[in-house]
């Protein structure tokens, strides 16, 4: 690792200290970290050229703790609707587990917790975190009680069969958490063909990101019953969602094993 990189990881936590005390106010909180702001940092993305753009809105990402709207919406339903901390003892399998979330969820003692994550070249992962292919999973049948795939799928380019591992691994009774960016307008979902390899310009001219293989419709939901599973979206009131910052119109998606 270079010195520049160990710099910044040193540093990063002070940094944000500085950045949650200057943003200080009480418009919104951060239901993950616990600290309330007179708004949230903006979301900056990246162009398929390379470029960077930004985002800001009251849905964007906490200055302490880096939280993105749909990792505090996913943590407020399992606190809030799932109640984590009050359930038996539960074996979860988290796909590309969000750090904000998994750093608190390895710390409960009634949660036996797996992360897993394509590991690909240029990127860092934590030492929790193990290689791991969600469309050939190497879990047994019946394995967990929950499965957490917070906007992975769109980026997946065989979702059914992803959809399929993530069935056979859950047990009976098990739910998965798959939520998506969804676009409501469309009906039927806009994707990249099996025999087809776009270029990244031309998938983010297409789905909107350079590494998104699809956008998503209101088609979404009867992939997941052909599947098997039974579908559950949950939204939450605008109250709740300007408290904590969350997307109006993300909903958690709850798909349950019968």
């Amino acid at each position: 690792m270079h010195i520049k990189e160990v710099l910044k990881d040193l540093l990063r936590p002070a940094y944000r200290q500085y950045l949650a005390f200057n943003n200080r106010g009480n418009e919104v909180t951060c239901n993950i970290c616990g600290r309330q702001f007179s708004g949230l940092r903006p979301v900056v993305g990246r162009h398929a050229d390379g470029s960077l753009f930004e985002i800001q809105n009251h849905t964007g990402r906490c200055w302490l703790c880096d939280s993105y709207p749909r990792s505090r919406q996913l943590y407020y339903w399992l606190h809030n609707d799932y109640k984590i901390l009050q359930a038996d003892k539960i074996k979860i399998l988290h796909v590309a587990p969000e750090v904000q979330i998994s750093n608190r969820i390895r710390k409960y003692k009634n949660v036996d917790y797996i992360c897993i994550d394509k590991h690909c070249e240029g990127y860092k992962y934590p030492d929790y975190v193990n290689d791991g292919d969600i469309c050939n999973l190497e879990f047994g049948d019946n394995s967990f009680d929950m499965l957490i795939c917070n906007h992975v799928l769109e980026h997946i380019k065989d979702d059914i069969a992803a959809m399929k591992e993530i069935k056979r691994v859950l047990k009976k009774n098990g739910v998965a958490i798959l939520m998506i960016p969804i676009d409501f307008e469309l009906d039927k979902t806009i994707e990249e063909a099996m025999d087809e390899n776009l270029s990244a310009t031309e998938r983010e001219e297409r789905f909107g990101q350079y590494d998104h293989v699809r956008l998503y419709g209101q088609d979404y939901f009867d992939r997941l019953k052909a599947v098997g599973f039974y579908v559950e979206r949950i939204s939450y009131n605008d109250e709740l969602n300007m408290k904590y910052g969350f997307m109006p119109k993300e909903e958690v998606i709850v798909c349950k094993k019968g």
